[in-house]
Parts: C-alpha cells; structure tokens; sequence
C-alpha cells in the first residue's frame, strides 16, 4: 500500500513539473581531427524541413509538440567546427560551396503509463559545388532512448544533439566527399 502510495505521488509530481515550451538544440562537435581536408569552402544550412517540430511527445490522450529555434544556426556552428578541426578554412569568398540541407531532425517520444522510449531521426543532404562539378550525398541517423515513468527532457536534448553530432562526424570523415573537396 506505501508502493502504491508513492508511486502515485511521484506520478503525480512528474505531471506537474514545467518544462520550457521548447527544446534546447545545441549540438558540439566533440570529435577533434579524424581527417585532413585540403579545401576552402563556403557553408551554408538550410532548413527543409516541412515544420520545425523537433520533439514530439506522444501519450494516451494527446500529442505535444515542441520546436527548437536556430536549428540552422546550431547545425551551421557545429558543421563549421568540425570542417575547420579536421583542416578546412571556413570562408564567405570561397569558391567551393558546402551545402548542408536538414531533411529530417526530430525525436518522438511515446509514453506509457509506467514507461517511456524515444526515436531520434536525423536526416541531412550533402551537396557540393566545386567549379563545374557537384557532389551530393544523404547522411542519416538514428538513435533510440527508453527508460521507465515520463520522459526527462535533459535526456532527449542530449539525444539529439549526440545524434547530430554523430552524423556531421560521419560527414567529415568521409573519404568520397574528402576526395571530392582535394580533387
């Protein structure tokens, strides 16, 4: 009867917490040099996302949904990071383009009575443009959180910004998009 008791009183708690309408994306590229790329470049983000939902919470009743603001900004600041850490100069005036579009960045969260699991996708398109060739490539992510009771936002966050991270890691390390930016 005390289990009983307590669990539904840290039920209840967990229900009346506020948390901030939105979600707060701040990926870091963490990885240092993994590659040497021999190029200058120009970067840009765009967002094509069809809406800038980045945290949907699915339960019994309801849909909640979340967004993050300068999602485009955040991918552009940690996209810049890793180019420069693994040899590339970052510059406006460069004639190589390095497009970044985000196709698919969002975690789902479901939650059950007594438990919760989260799906993290990532989807970013890689194009190119260097003098008259191009060079296009899709990176994708996925990762995969449960745990019991409610969702803790803290640990969806960290999800998705070690997601993004993982995928821009991924896109710098490789070896057909280096041989592309030295060729």
């Amino acid at each position: 009867m005390k289990f009983l008791f307590t669990l539904l009183m840290l039920l209840l708690l967990m229900g009346c917490s506020n948390q901030p309408n939105q979600l707060i994306f701040n990926p870091i590229y963490q990885s240092g040099g993994i590659s040497k790329i021999n190029s200058n470049v120009s970067t840009s983000v765009i967002d094509l996302r069809g809406d800038n939902v980045t945290l949907k919470i699915i339960t019994a009743d309801k849909t909640k949904t979340l967004a993050s603001p300068g999602v485009s900004e955040s991918i552009k600041s940690v996209l810049d990071s890793a180019l420069s850490r693994n040899g590339a100069s970052i510059s406006n005036l460069a004639t190589t383009r390095f497009e970044l579009d985000i196709h698919t960045l969002q975690a789902v969260v479901t939650e059950h009575l007594l438990k919760h699991s989260s799906l993290a996708k990532i989807e970013f398109g890689v194009r190119v443009i260097h003098s008259h060739s191009n060079f296009s490539k899709v990176y994708r992510g996925t990762a995969n959180l449960a745990g019991p009771f409610s969702h803790d936002r803290a640990k969806i966050e960290s999800q998705l910004n070690k997601l993004t991270e993982q995928v821009i890691t991924r896109i710098v390390s490789d070896s057909e998009l280096i041989a592309f930016l030295e060729g």
